[in-house]
């Protein structure tokens, strides 16, 4: 008894369904590649915006020095002792006697 065995043929679905597992796995690919560079280009920014905050808290407080300063230079004594202090300055007749550190 000869049986002849026959296999079914193999159907040319396989091809087709590799070729969309491919693609569907590039489309993943450009999505994740997509994706980081949005959320890497986000905590960049948010990173500078952190700076960029800080540096405008510590201008704010140095504004505020200087408009206390510029009500102080309108005050006579204050500009007087500030002319003392750093331009060494004198009233005719006193001596400055100049005591090193």
């Amino acid at each position: 008894m000869n049986r002849v065995i026959r296999y079914p043929r193999r159907s040319r679905a396989r091809p087709a369904r590799a070729l969309l597992t491919l693609l569907f796995l590039l489309c993943i690919g450009v999505a994740v590649y997509l994706y980081a560079g949005q959320a890497f280009a986000y905590w960049q920014a948010k990173a500078e915006l952190k700076k960029l905050s800080v540096r405008m808290e510590m201008l704010k407080e140095e504004n505020m020095a200087l408009e206390e300063e510029i009500v102080l230079l309108q005050d006579k004594e204050y500009l007087e002792i500030r002319a003392r202090k750093e331009l060494g300055l004198v009233r005719p007749g006193e001596i400055i006697f100049n005591v090193g550190n």
